[in-house]
Parts: C-alpha cells; sequence; structure tokens
C-alpha cells in the first residue's frame, strides 16, 4: 500500500528545490530591505512631497479655492497668495530655530535648507512641462505649495523639539 523510498531518491530533488527556494527568498529579502531603507530614508527626509494637509495650509487659501469655482486663473491667484504665507511662515520659523542653535548646527541647518532650495526648484520645475498647458503650470504651482508647506512643519517640528 505505502511505498517505501530510499532517502537518496528523494534528497537530489528536495536539495535543488531548497537551493531554488532559497536563492529566491535571498533576493525578494534583499530587494525588501533595500525598499523598506528607501521608504525610510524617504519618508524621514520628507522627500516623498505628499500633499500638504489642510491644517498645514490656511483657511484663506481654503476660502479663496472655494470661492475661484474652478477659474484657473483665480486658482493661481490663490496659490500664489499662499505661498507667500507658506514662506513667511517657513522663513520665520527657520530664524527661529538658527536663534536656538548652536554654530554647528546651525552650519548643518543652512546647507540642508540650501540643498531642499535646490532640491524644490529642481523638482517643481519637473512638473512644469511647458508642452503641458495650464494644466502643467497648476501641478508646478502647487508642487511649490505643498512643498514648502511641509517644509515648514518639518521645522516647526523641529523647533518643538528642541
Amino acid at each position: 500500500m505505502f511505498r517505501h523510498f530510499a532517502l537518496t531518491e528523494v534528497s537530489p530533488t528536495i536539495t535543488h528545490a531548497n537551493r531554488q527556494a532559497d536563492t529566491a527568498s535571498r533576493l525578494v529579502s534583499r530587494a525588501t530591505k533595500g525598499m523598506i531603507i528607501c521608504l525610510a530614508v524617504l519618508w524621514n527626509g520628507q522627500l516623498l512631497a505628499a500633499p500638504a494637509k489642510d491644517d498645514d495650509l490656511s483657511k484663506e487659501y481654503s476660502d479663496c479655492i472655494d470661492k475661484s469655482g474652478g477659474v484657473t486663473p483665480d486658482m493661481f491667484e490663490c496659490n500664489g497668495k499662499e505661498l507667500d504665507r507658506q514662506d513667511a511662515r517657513l522663513n520665520n520659523t527657520y530664524k527661529k530655530l538658527m536663534s536656538k542653535l548652536s554654530p554647528d548646527r546651525k552650519k548643518a541647518l543652512l546647507k540642508a535648507q540650501r540643498a531642499w532650495i535646490k532640491f524644490r526648484e529642481a523638482n517643481c520645475d519637473y512638473w512644469f512641462d511647458p508642452q503641458g498647458g495650464t494644466a502643467a503650470r497648476m501641478n508646478a504651482s502647487g508642487c511649490l505649495l505643498t512643498m514648502t508647506a511641509t517644509r515648514a512643519k518639518e521645522l516647526e517640528g523641529m523647533l518643538e523639539g528642541l
């Protein structure tokens, strides 16, 4: 009824299958670790540029967008005014933070801020596709607004952590 077989008959097959599974498992494991590390770096550095939450933007902006009725020039005006508010928020927070840091930490923050400004410029320039028309201009405008509000919030978090 039951067939008994020698281990030597099965062992080569199992060994070959195990090797394939181990290799695949190692590759998946390495890829997973790499992705986790990349996501952690991006998340920690706020480089994912997730849209700013409503509480990151002013009530004036929300009211302005509501009143615009989807009219593009009005929406651009809302974005411009909110960008000015968020830029002022960012600059005020940056100055407060700098006033509380040691000289070495000031240098590090200055270096980081300069790099962030270059990144924001390059990132939002990408969104402005000259062939993309009004939508591309709106994307670039939204990019500047979102990244500035996100950076302002990040600096506020640094300030609170002191």
